[in-house]
């Protein structure tokens, strides 16, 4: 091959692209070359390309081997002297080049067994200045692993400062295209959590994700720049696994967007046969993975087809974004028709389905970020308008249950002139009969009323005071009914704050609806507290027992009547929307079960 100045003043990097020397089985050097008038086996081979696809005058070449390649080149002579270098790109699977007689790169080990060679991918620029203006190339190449044997990309020449550009340019682009991806993967997982039922975000997430690892493991290499001891079987399955990941993420994503123009027969048939591969590769060796590509690429077309169908439909049926959406689509798939020829070695480009996915990314982002902008502007409007109808309803509330505590105070007030004359008369008749009982009940009953009038204008009070104010109502009803109630507490923090009135009010209801000549009424309060879904609860049980035993059993409800009206009330104020009540028939009495979660 001959170089003119012309050439390299015109082109930043000149492909070494046609006819090699080629030397199957065979690892010959430069001072085989000069020692050998003529060497056997010798066949020619185009670069890029593989000698496995050599088919001549019935010569066929096992891929699982190694060979010599050689090529001279006639450099101009003003380039004698100065630096120039060589783009080498990773070979199938290990290579060694001379150049010269000397030694100037090697990716792995070339051995001529599987046990000797050790497989490695990592694109180099190697320097060199020439002495003279004829160079001789020579490059071992070994391969017990892949399909193909030999180079799929060009080997490139160039002064060293253009070389160094073209490879900074190409590294850096990677750069750029797995930052992108990687914040657009961690962008829509971020929106994920903020709103989880929306899955379409987690998918679109998790393929720009997998598109990265893609990245990382194509092009410059980007994984064995970082990590150099990265086993070459791992960078293989990642590869694969990344590869054939995309399609059911992407799959998943846009079944999601627009559910009702999938099929879910093709749908879950496609997503089925990319798993069933991805488990394949990660489960079986090397040597059979490249296999699985064939298929792989036929599906991938035909997904391609059937996901452009899904599109077409969204289309035609106006769902939001997708027009853009299938712009972004539509240059994807032609970038992937042409990684799949330039993998067959049928075209000779590069590999462009990183960019076509960038271009996917950033449309739908774009339309996604576009949708969720309009989302978040209807909820601050829906949020501006909801505080004002919560104020709004806030009001009507509170003034609902001020209106209903004073209704409550009118009815207990409107009751007491009843309490009140049914024990003064039995103080009157227990004055003649009985002075020292009269002076029990007056006792009780001046209790009773020094603590309605000290607690009934307060929200919470120590629930001493309540007990208190239970035990006088008790001994009031003993001298009144002359019959004996017990009274019983357990659990009980007098210091704690309590609504004013609850049970005090519940065993006025127990005498006024409960107590039948034949029953012995024994009331207890007792408290417990438990744990429920990590949230702390204090639940205050008020039973009845023997009340009226001849009545049918009723199942628990939420309470209602005048006196429950005022528990719940009261409750509603001090534990808004942190209580419940519940009472009915229990085994030996009447039960109400007060529940408050604390916070």
């Amino acid at each position: 091959m001959v170089l003119t100045e012309s050439m390299f003043n015109h082109q930043t990097s000149i492909k070494l692209d046609g006819e090699w020397e080629f030397y199957y089985q065979k690892l010959l050097t430069s001072e085989d070359f000069k020692t050998l008038n003529s060497i056997q086996g010798k066949d020619t081979i185009l670069l890029p390309g593989f000698w496995n696809d050599i088919k001549r005058e019935g010569k066929t070449y096992s891929p699982q081997s190694y060979s010599t390649f050689r090529l001279h080149l006639t450099l101009p002579k003003t380039s004698i002297k100065n630096q120039f270098s060589f783009y080498i790109p990773h070979a199938f699977t290990t290579y060694r080049m001379f150049l010269d007689g000397s030694l100037i790169s090697e990716n792995g080990i070339v051995g001529t067994t599987a046990k000797e060679t050790k497989e490695y991918w990592l694109p180099k620029i190697v320097f060199f200045t020439p002495t003279n203006e004829n160079l001789e190339i020579i490059i071992h190449v070994a391969n017990y692993k892949s399909l193909n044997a030999g180079f799929r990309q060009s080997i490139e020449i160039g002064t060293q400062e253009s070389m160094v550009q073209t490879k900074q340019v190409r590294l850096a682009l990677d750069i750029f295209l797995i930052a992108s991806l990687f914040v657009i993967s961690l962008y829509h997982f971020t929106l994920f959590l903020l709103r989880k039922n929306d899955l379409s975000l987690l998918y679109f997430s998790m393929y720009s994700f997998v598109s990265m690892i893609y990245k990382f493991t194509s092009g410059e290499f980007f994984l064995l720049i970082l990590y150099p001891d990265f086993e070459w079987r791992w960078l293989i399955k990642t590869f694969f696994v990344s590869v054939y990941l995309t399609f059911p993420f992407l799959l998943s994503f846009i079944g999601n967007l627009f559910p009702k123009e999938i099929d879910k027969k093709l749908y879950y048939t496609f997503q089925s046969l990319f798993f069933s591969l991805t488990f394949f590769v990660l489960l079986s060796e090397s040597t059979w993975i490249e296999e699985t590509l064939l298929p792989a690429e036929i599906a991938m077309l035909f997904c391609c087809i059937y996901i452009f169908w899904i599109l077409t439909k969204a289309v035609i049926n106006r769902r939001e974004s997708a027009a853009g959406f299938i712009f972004g689509f539509l240059f994807l798939f032609l970038t992937i028709v042409n990684d799949i020829l330039f993998e067959k070695n049928i075209i000779k480009t590069e590999i462009y389905g990183p960019l076509g996915n960038f271009v996917l990314f950033f449309s739908q982002s774009f339309f996604l970020s576009k949708k969720h902008s309009k989302l978040y502007l209807t909820i601050e409007k829906q949020k501006e308008e909801l505080e004002q109808s919560v104020v709004l309803k806030d009001k009507i509330y509170h003034t609902n249950i001020h209106s209903k505590r004073m209704e409550l105070e009118l009815y207990k007030k409107s009751i007491q002139p009843h309490f009140l004359m049914n024990s003064l008369s039995a103080i009157r008749y227990w004055v003649s009969e009985s002075p020292e009982k009269s002076v029990s009940i007056l006792d009780s009953l001046v209790g009773e009323l020094r603590i309605i009038l000290k607690v009934a204008s307060k929200q919470l009070i120590p629930i001493g005071d309540e007990i208190d104010l239970c035990r006088y109502h008790i001994g009031v009803m003993k001298m009144r009914m002359e019959k004996e109630y017990k009274f019983k507490t357990s659990g009980i923090d007098g210091s704690e704050l309590f609504p004013p009135l609850i049970f005090h009010t519940l065993i006025e209801n127990a005498f006024t609806h409960e107590d039948s000549p034949q029953a012995k009424l024994y009331f207890g309060i007792f408290k417990k507290k438990y744990t429920n879904h990590e949230k702390l609860f204090s639940s205050y049980c008020f039973i009845v027992y023997n009340h009226q035993i001849e009545r049918e059993d009723i199942p628990p409800k939420s309470g209602s009547g005048t006196g429950l009206e005022y528990v719940r009330l009261r409750l509603e104020e001090s534990y808004s929307g942190k209580w419940s009540l519940t009472h009915g028939k229990s085994k030996h009495g009447y039960r109400v079960l007060i529940q408050i979660q604390e916070n």
